[in-house]
């Protein structure tokens, strides 16, 4: 036994020994990426919205993608690589709370099963809420957006959807109802996945509903949050938020009216701010960047925007339709000799104009796929062909003739704006100008009616003509044949 357990002594001492003793071995691996050098390296990528002509340059940015939208008027102020397809890491968060705001109350109680938290990878961030644990909606918020609670994420998810698989199909769902090209969920959380991508562009769009929320804006600027231990949960603990724009923190941006970060190690840095100042409002996001430029590039392009670009009122501007592209939508005098356009803009649109630029910069172009029911179609306005904003076109209620559902007309009152057929379509037409394509029709029709019975006449003629000339030239040949014989 003695023997033995020294025998399991020297084995130790032996193997130290040998590595002592034994010549340096080198172990090739690859060296690790160099992100920073990677991050100088996208700085050089092409920025698109600097091509627009007399459009104001914006910055250099690091992030792979970048887009500043101002969110009333959806118009694009930067772009870089707007619609590649990127991994979204916790920015994900957004469309969750949005989803979860939209149909719950701050008061109903979230509780926590087995697989949403112990689906989180060790290294995924969580604020430690044990299965069998409830709490309310509003501090599932609160976990989410300041402590980026992947284990909250999932347990709202299930709540809201029923599972994860039913969140998920509401997410997508709401990709598809934006119209969203380039984004696919798998989870609530972000957590890598090659089929979980998003783009600059299709977050942007995301981002408005979330950041049209006050409550959940205020949580997603909030620097802290406290949990005090209830009977549903019995720890006691604070959640510091990593979000750098947020007040006390290095990076603060006083105009911020809320953030989300995100990051994963195929993602890299991911960011998605809003930010309001002087009437515009504004949205940021940044993908595929590295710390702490996730930051600095959001704050130089909020900066780029609110310093370069101004909103301006659709009211009191001129408005008329270009009839070679808009048809029977075209405003002017009734029949009845009165000067009301039958269409009018709607005066409670904005534009975003360059500081350098003027209204009577834009284009205007009519599109007829408004979501809004009041309205027949929206104008389209375009500086150098980059889309400004938007104003819906409606009925002008003062004088215009309409056509109800059963066919007959009447004129609208100053409390009826517009009236829907059965599609929900609004429908009115210019009399003046029906009246004169069906007098240019029916004149038409009378001078082909005139040819044509012209043309049938002197056919007519022109047979009778020869019938006559045949019988003629018949009665000649009689006639000298029968003269001939008496000779």
């Amino acid at each position: 036994m003695k023997i033995k357990k020294l025998f399991y002594k020297l084995i130790p001492l032996s193997l130290s020994a040998a590595l002592i003793l034994a010549p340096a071995v080198h172990i090739s691996a690859d060296d690790p990426p160099d992100y920073e050098a990677m991050a100088e390296a996208r700085k050089a990528l092409p920025i698109q919205s600097n091509a627009i002509p007399d459009w104001p340059q914006g910055p250099e940015v690091s992030a792979q993608a970048a887009i500043l939208m101002e969110a009333e008027t959806g118009a694009i102020l930067y772009s870089k690589n707007i619609d590649e397809r990127l991994y979204p890491a916790s920015t994900t968060k957004i469309l969750t709370c949005t989803l979860a705001f939209e149909n719950s109350d701050l008061n109903d109680t979230v509780t926590f099963s087995k697989e949403a938290v112990n689906s989180v990878p060790w290294d995924g961030s969580k604020v430690g809420i044990d299965p069998g644990n409830a709490i309310p909606m509003q501090k599932a918020y609160e976990a989410i957006l300041v402590g980026s609670a992947n284990e909250v994420a999932n347990a709202v998810a299930e709540d809201i959807g029923g599972s994860m698989d039913g969140f998920v199909e509401m997410m997508n769902k709401r990709v598809e109802e934006r119209g969203l090209k380039n984004t696919h969920f798998v989870n609530a959380n972000g957590l890598y996945d090659d089929e979980h991508y998003t783009s600059a562009y299709d977050l942007a769009i995301l981002a408005k509903d979330f950041f049209s929320y006050e409550v959940l804006c205020k949580i997603a600027r909030t620097p802290k949050v406290e949990f005090e231990a209830t009977p549903t949960q019995p720890d006691t603990f604070t959640v510091n938020s990593k979000n750098m724009l947020v007040e006390g923190k290095k990076y603060y941006y006083e105009y911020l009216v809320g953030s989300k970060t995100g990051y994963t190690d195929k993602a890299r840095q991911t960011l998605v701010s809003c930010a309001k100042k002087d009437g515009m409002k504004l949205i940021c996001v940044v993908l595929m960047d590295e710390s702490p430029y996730q930051f600095t590039d959001t704050i130089a392009l909020f900066d780029y925007g609110f310093n370069n670009f101004s909103m301006e009122s659709i009211k009191g501007k001129e408005f008329s339709f270009d009839s070679d592209t808009s048809g029977f939508f075209k405003t002017g005098t009734d029949i009845f000799g009165d000067s009301v356009d039958i269409l009018k803009l709607n005066d409670n649109a904005n534009l975003v104009l360059p500081n350098t630029a003027t209204f009577e910069d834009l284009k205007m172009n009519v599109v007829y796929d408004t979501e809004n029911h009041n309205a027949v179609a929206k104008a389209e306005y375009s500086f150098n062909s980059n889309v400004v904003g938007y104003a819906d076109i409606m009925l002008n209620t003062q004088k215009t003739t309409l056509f109800d559902n059963d066919g007959t007309t009447e004129t609208a009152s100053e409390d009826v704006s517009y009236i829907s057929n059965k599609d929900g379509k609004s429908i009115f037409v210019n009399i003046k100008i029906i009246l004169i394509s069906l007098v240019g029709f029916v004149v038409l029709v009378t001078i082909v009616l005139v040819v044509y019975k012209k043309i049938i006449l002197a056919k007519r003629e022109i047979k009778k003509n020869n019938r006559q000339k045949k019988r003629e030239s018949e009665r000649v040949y009689r006639s000298s044949k029968h003269h001939n014989f008496k000779v």
